[in-house]
């Protein structure tokens, strides 16, 4: 192959889930350059939380919050193009106007996306690492980890509800639901973040099982 296409963002760079970071550099161990998609993790690091966007704008009034992420990713030495959805001319105008002389951040930007993810990471309601040692044993099936990210990123960034939703029933089709949780509390012994996981899945059956 002569590329691979990866999803990559700040927010996804250390995820567990993702795992941007590590395939990011097998394409460099292997010397095959990256094309990134997702940039902007579906539009949700464009409107970040008020908190992160005072951040960048004490240090850049004029630059807009999908500038930096799209920048960060650009900013990799192994990326060939990065790859972002526009839905309108402001969009646009907005993509070209630093991307016609790109200027990869600096020490004292990268410092700042690291205090933004800590920032988004710290609001993180359910602690989960995607290890996945809950959901192997699980005899429903429930996809533990993938409907606590949900619900995390659903926190997170509140305009992203309706597509967790959408999210949720999709895996649903192929494994349990939470409200198909039975409570043997196998999960919870294996869980190595200690995540009371049965309430938990009382807890997201509610917020995406009922209208």
């Amino acid at each position: 192959m002569e590329y691979v296409q990866l999803q990559i963002n700040y927010l996804d760079w250390e995820s567990p889930a993702i795992e941007s970071k590590t395939c990011y550099d097998l394409c460099v161990k292997h010397g095959k350059p990256v094309i990134v998609m997702e940039p902007v993790k579906g539009g949700s690091l464009a409107r970040v939380p008020e908190s992160i966007d005072r951040l960048f704008k004490q240090y850049n009034p004029d630059a807009s919050p999908a500038s930096w992420a799209i920048r960060y990713c650009a900013s990799l030495p192994n990326v060939l193009t990065v790859l972002s959805g526009m839905s309108n001319m402001e969009q646009l105008d907005d993509n070209t106007s630093y991307m016609q002389d790109f200027q990869p951040l600096n020490d004292e930007e990268q410092a700042i996306i690291v205090q933004a993810t800590e920032a988004i990471s710290d609001a993180i309601a359910i602690p989960c690492t995607a290890c996945h040692y809950c959901s192997e044993g699980c005899p429903q099936q429930i996809a533990i980890p993938e409907y606590f990210n949900l619900y995390n990123m659903m926190q997170q960034f509140p305009q992203l509800k309706s597509n967790s939703k959408l999210y949720y029933d999709l895996i649903a089709k192929s494994h349990g639901k939470a409200s198909e949780c039975i409570e043997c509390g196998q999960c919870e012994a294996q869980c190595p973040q200690h995540i009371d996981i049965i309430d938990n899945l009382k807890l997201l059956a509610t917020t995406f099982e009922e209208s």
